[in-house]
């Protein structure tokens, strides 16, 4: 039976997949930059809205039970434990029986580092999803042969791992191999690190054995740069550079102690806000607009 693409795989994420792989890893490289810089509420709104709503188109219901059974209690814990240990601020909500101040700057503060590694954990999950081990190697794998090798190596293994672990589980299982908790885990654990070692080094042997970052070696380009990813990465380096100067002005600043307080909002913010919201919607829109495209053409 001939292979034919999944729904998913024919509908999510068609135009900003069909991409140079280059494109692809500058938007995220930019995404996950900026989110891991800002503290200022507006852009994490605004990339955790986005980034949410990219996972969401991506995995769909796989978004969401990550998102609710992961990432929320994540999340909440970030910001309860930085609440808890630190007592900067000036706003005191309550006081602890031991003497503690809680106080509001820390619950924002901790809050806003919550987002932060939340919409990173998000984006991350849109990379792998969008930039396949291939795609890596096509853009490194010239210049930066074994490193590109190894994080391809890792990008694969980290789906790899989660579904070798659940064939080991039930592997035990079926064997009728039963114990604590933890025994199971130590035990899944010790069988997925020898298989997965086996399997590098039988992935390293193989590219070696095909000639894989040799002086002189030529490489197959299925990926052939067009017109539409010259006007993309000209859009995500513009909006890099007008971001980089509302940066370079201090209009992204944020402060949580003594008291939490933001840039003045000026013409120039509002700028900033709706470059940044286009800058982390540009897979969605393309989406969209793909989808009007064919929707012209089927009407």
């Amino acid at each position: 039976m001939a292979w034919e693409p999944s729904f998913q795989e024919n509908t999510m994420h068609r135009a900003f997949r069909s991409s140079h792989p280059a494109v692809q890893i500058l938007f995220f490289f930019s995404v996950l930059v900026f989110g891991m810089l800002f503290f200022h509420p507006v852009f994490l709104a605004i990339a955790f809205s986005f980034a949410f709503l990219n996972s969401l188109l991506l995995r769909g219901g796989q978004a969401l039970r990550m998102f609710f059974a992961l990432l929320l209690p994540t999340w909440a814990l970030v910001a309860l434990v930085n609440t808890a240990f630190n007592h900067y601020g000036v706003t005191t909500l309550f006081t602890l029986s031991n003497g503690n101040r809680v106080t509001l700057e820390a619950l924002l503060h901790g809050a806003a580092v919550g987002c932060m590694a939340v919409t990173a954990i998000l984006w991350f999950s849109c990379f792998n999803a969008v930039v396949t081990s291939d795609r890596f190697l096509h853009v490194f794998g010239r210049r930066l042969p074994t490193a590109a090798l190894l994080v391809s190596m890792t990008l694969r293994f980290i789906p790899l791992f989660i579904r070798r672990a659940r064939q080991i589980r039930m592997s035990q299982r079926g064997i009728g191999r039963s114990g604590t908790a933890l025994q199971n885990a130590v035990r899944t654990l010790d069988v997925l690190t020898a298989w997965s070692l086996e399997n590098a080094v039988e992935t390293a042997d193989s590219m070696k054995g095909r000639g894989y970052g040799l002086r002189g070696r030529t490489h197959y380009a299925r990926y052939l740069w067009t017109a539409r990813d010259s006007i993309l990465c000209a859009l995500i380096l513009i909006s890099d550079g007008v971001i980089l100067a509302g940066v370079l002005c201090g209009q992204t600043q944020a402060n949580y102690n003594p008291c939490f307080s933001v840039a003045q909002i000026n013409a120039f913010s509002f700028v900033l806000f709706g470059v940044y919201a286009l800058l982390c919607a540009a897979p969605l829109i393309l989406e969209l607009s793909e989808g009007r495209h064919a929707w012209n053409k089927s009407v």
